[in-house]
């Protein structure tokens, strides 16, 4: 027995849009990224679009922004150690160590945790995705005082886009109340 909407999804796709704007247009320096929020957005629908799946993929992405943290403060770490050593740009070799090493024990680490296997492995992965794109697009300045510290940041630019993932969950949440979620299970996408 299917049962009726309260609302059209393309009507609340568009009342959900239109409440997590603001987020991004009028909080002047302290703006959401909305690409974070939309993605996360989207892998929440991935996920079931349930509080189960909200259960599993916020602690896999949670996991990816602490890795993409670690990995990253440890390229600034060596670029401190290498100074402006460069192949193209200053910087660029200590990075380039860094991610060989950092990804490679983060990658390795994901074995130990059942959370970051099977479906988990993609919010991890966009977690550390999503985290560093926050981190190269200069996001989080604000968050910590306009710091000049690059660590500290690398920690903005990471509370920057944990906020957006529970920003992405709650919006996702709205979208399915709106919509009716309680009489319709979301049902996630099979993983090849």
């Amino acid at each position: 027995m299917e049962k009726k909407e309260r609302m059209p999804m393309w009507l609340a796709v568009a009342i959900t849009v239109v409440l997590i704007l603001p987020a991004g247009l009028w909080m002047k320096e302290f703006s959401l990224p909305l690409w974070i929020v939309f993605s996360v957005w989207a892998e929440y629908f991935v996920f079931g679009g349930t509080l189960k799946g909200a259960k599993a993929l916020l602690p896999a992405f949670l996991t990816g922004s602490a890795a993409a943290l670690a990995v990253h403060s440890f390229a600034v770490f060596l670029i401190n150690v290498f100074g402006d050593v460069q192949l193209v740009v200053a910087g660029d070799v200590a990075i380039l160590v860094a991610y060989f090493i950092g990804f490679c024990v983060v990658v390795w680490m994901m074995k130990f945790f059942t959370a970051l296997q099977g479906l988990g492995s993609l919010a991890y992965f966009q977690g550390i995705a999503l985290t560093l794109g926050a981190i190269f697009t200069g996001q989080g300045a604000a968050w910590v005082g306009h710091s000049e510290n690059s660590y500290a940041l690398l920690i903005g630019a990471t509370i920057v886009a944990v906020i957006s993932c529970f920003a992405g969950v709650l919006i996702g949440w709205i979208n399915l109340a709106l919509v009716g979620a309680k009489d319709a299970e979301v049902e996630a996408a099979p993983v090849a």
